[in-house]
């Protein structure tokens, strides 16, 4: 958990602080992606499956990837500042705590991740 949410108070073991990613082990990557909460965080398992928590889901009625707006508890700029900050990174699953999964290849992920962006940068 990161510190900014709380972790300190929870008695949390693993705690998380800044926006470095961090290792965990040799398969998960922990990623600081402030915005739905200032200590929201991003794991991605393997290069592979990319679990979003409330931060990023598929939309089946627009076939696209959307962030949640309407639960955005700290800062949509930051949220949208976290997305373009994962776009470095190459998943073919979202797997959110809210809202559908969907695979796809790694590369249409990565473009349905990009317009999500662009989407969000278009949201005030």
């Amino acid at each position: 958990m990161h510190a900014a949410d709380g972790a300190a108070r929870h008695g949390v073991e693993h705690v998380i602080e800044g926006e470095a990613e961090q290792r965990s082990g040799d398969d998960l990557t922990l990623i600081p992606t402030p915005g739905h909460t200032r200590g929201h965080m991003v794991l991605l398992y393997r290069d592979k499956f990319l679990f979003t928590g409330d931060h990023l889901a598929w939309s089946p009625s627009k076939q696209k990837l959307i962030a949640f707006r309407d639960v955005n508890w700290y800062s949509w700029p930051e949220q949208t500042r976290s997305m373009i900050k994962l776009l470095r990174h190459r998943f073919e699953w979202v797997l959110p705590g809210h809202g559908r999964i969907h695979s796809d290849s790694a590369e249409a992920m990565h473009a349905h991740l990009a317009r999500c962006v662009e989407s969000m940068k278009k949201t005030p």
